[in-house]
C-alpha cells in the first residue's frame, strides 16, 4: 500500500516509469542463490562423531543433480563420498578408526565441498523456468555461533550454490 501511494504521489511521467520498473524489475531480476540442502552436526558419543550432509534440490528443481564426489571436512581431516544423485542423505563419522577427526573436545572447522559431476560448472532448470548455472566446486563451511568456542551438537547450515555468471 505505501508503495501505490508514493507512486500516486508522483507526477504522471514519474508514475508512469515507477510503474513500468515495478512490473519489468521481476522480469530482470535472476536468482543468485539457491539453497539445495543441509550440513547438520549432530553431535559426539562414544561411536565418534556424526555429519549429516542432506541434498534435496526438489524444492527448486524438478531435475535430479548429480555430483562426482561430496567430501566432508573435518578440522584437518576429510573423507570422500563418491558419485551422488540427488536426492540423497550423506552420514559422516569421525572418530577413532574413522576417516574423519572427531568433535570430543570441540570443532571449530566443519564443511562440505560439492564437485559436479564432470567438475565443471553445470545448468540446471529452477522451478521458475530459469537457467540457472552454477559454479563446478562448491564449499559450505560451518561457522562456531557467537558466544561458543566450538561449533554445537544440532548445529545446522544450508548447502547454497551460487549463480556463475560467467560460466567459466
Amino acid at each position: 500500500m505505501s508503495t501505490l501511494r508514493r507512486i500516486s504521489s508522483l507526477g504522471r511521467s514519474e508514475s508512469t516509469v515507477a510503474v513500468l520498473l515495478l512490473l519489468i524489475s521481476p522480469a530482470i531480476a535472476k536468482t543468485n542463490f539457491v539453497t539445495i540442502g543441509t550440513l547438520t552436526y549432530l553431535g559426539t558419543n562414544q561411536s565418534g562423531s556424526a555429519f549429516r550432509v542432506t541434498l534435496d534440490p526438489r524444492a527448486i528443481t524438478s531435475q535430479p543433480l548429480s555430483f562426482s564426489n561430496v567430501t566432508m571436512l573435518v578440522e584437518d581431516t576429510s573423507q570422500d563420498s563418491g558419485a551422488i544423485t540427488t536426492p540423497v542423505t550423506l552420514l559422516y563419522i569421525g572418530g577413532i578408526g574413522n576417516g574423519l577427526a572427531s568433535c570430543a573436545n570441540g570443532c571449530s572447522s566443519i564443511a562440505v565441498r560439492l564437485v559436479s559431476a564432470n567438475a565443471k560448472p553445470f545448468t540446471f532448470t529452477i522451478l521458475n523456468g530459469e537457467e540457472f548455472v552454477t559454479f563446478a566446486v562448491t564449499t559450505t563451511l560451518m561457522r562456531k555461533p557467537p558466544g561458543h568456542r566450538f561449533i554445537q551438537p544440532q548445529q545446522s547450515v544450508p548447502i547454497v550454490l551460487k549463480r556463475n555468471a560467467s560460466g567459466k
